[in-house]
């Protein structure tokens, strides 16, 4: 769902024989749901129905018809590239390929669904910037304590928090400024407004878990099998019901729903929106940080002097949450100032740093 906007199995399908290659097809479309499906035919990947009639709007491709279905189709050589534009556009992809040699199938070669593509999970695109993370936030409530889990698939970062009152729940999702949100139908209906301001700020595609992935006993046990330990408690999680509940569940949805790998998610960082300056949504927007209300010429644009990736969303970060501990700004300050009186060791570091390969 987009926010509304379904791609679902067309009913006709439901009430009509289909041949063995559609059935095939209609078999993928049920494990895809509403994601949009690139069914592999040879060397091309194709899309029947309501998919191939939304694929051909949005990445202007011919849309043509055979016996009445609607269909396109892209060479499988070049699907990453429209994959890219849709994903880009808030959309949700199930890959079907062919699992089997077609040499030695006997009959129809099996194709099934192995993998999903979504904005918040997309790894490789031309469409990301390496200098921003790209979020999947994940949301779960206990009694009137939300729980929040991040992740960043394309670096591994995985944090969480817990907050008690919804406006600073607004202004951190803001801050944030997911690709997707992950939630359960319950809170999905509970707060459809948050929802929908979303909506309103930034594109953002809006995902529902199942409600029992958000289940405290099964998240706390994907956690702990995940990262191989006992308790959650050395990641500084110790009676944080809610916010364990929203990583347990982003985890298994990651895994579980689109058949994606998270190996490489080593370590989980529990952080607090009150060791730093709240900002509101509206201030974020007002203070145009990171987007401009008018030209083209931001607060990070102007002080962006970044070498590497890592720095880049590093800066994002301390612009997001401001420090309010007068140590550590006199800290930061510090260091600043020492770089700035040694110009030339800074010169001998930047351009250390600009052969550093993103981490």
């Amino acid at each position: 769902m987009i926010f509304g906007k379904f791609i679902s199995m067309p009913q006709e399908i439901l009430k009509k024989s289909l041949t063995p290659m559609m059935e095939q097809w209609a078999s993928c479309k049920k494990i895809a749901k509403e994601a949009l499906l690139f069914f592999r035919m040879g060397d091309f990947y194709e899309a029947f129905y309501d998919d191939a009639v939304v694929i051909a709007r949005e990445v202007e491709l011919t849309l043509t018809k055979r016996q009445e279905v609607p269909m396109c189709g892209v060479p499988w050589h070049a699907a990453e590239n429209y994959i890219d534009r849709l994903v880009a556009k808030g959309y949700r992809i199930a890959i079907a390929d062919q699992v089997e040699d077609p040499k030695q199938a006997k009959g129809l070669v099996r194709r099934e669904v192995t993998r999903f593509v979504t904005p918040g999970t997309v790894i490789n695109s031309s469409f990301l910037s390496e200098k921003t993370n790209n979020y999947l936030l994940s949301f779960a409530q206990v009694g009137a304590i939300f729980g929040l889990a991040t992740l960043d698939l394309t670096t591994g970062e995985f944090k969480v928090t817990e907050i008690e009152d919804e406006r600073e729940l607004k202004s951190e999702i803001y801050r944030l400024r997911p690709a997707e949100l992950l939630t359960s139908e319950k809170f999905q209906k509970k707060h459809e407004k948050l929802f929908e301001e979303a909506k309103q700020s930034f594109r953002v595609l809006l995902s529902r878990g199942q409600e029992w992935f958000f289940d405290h006993k099964h998240a706390y046990a994907f956690l702990v099998d995940h990262f191989q330990i006992h308790h959650l408690d050395g990641f500084g999680l110790k009676g944080m019901v809610a916010a364990i509940n929203a990583a347990g569940a982003l985890l298994a949805y990651v895994q579980e729903e689109l058949s994606l790998p998270i190996t490489h998610i080593r370590t989980l960082k529990a952080y607090s929106t009150a060791d730093t300056l709240s900002i509101d949504w509206v201030s974020q927007r007002n203070l145009e940080l990171f987007e401009t209300l008018h030209g083209d010429q931001t607060l990070l644009k102007v002080i962006d002097r970044t070498q590497t990736p890592m720095g880049g969303r590093e800066l994002r970060q301390w612009l997001k949450h401001p420090l309010l501990s007068v140590k550590a700004i006199t800290k930061r300050q510090d260091g600043i100032e020492a770089l700035t009186f040694a110009p030339t060791a800074l010169a001998k570091l930047r351009g250390a740093l600009r052969g550093v390969r993103d981490l």
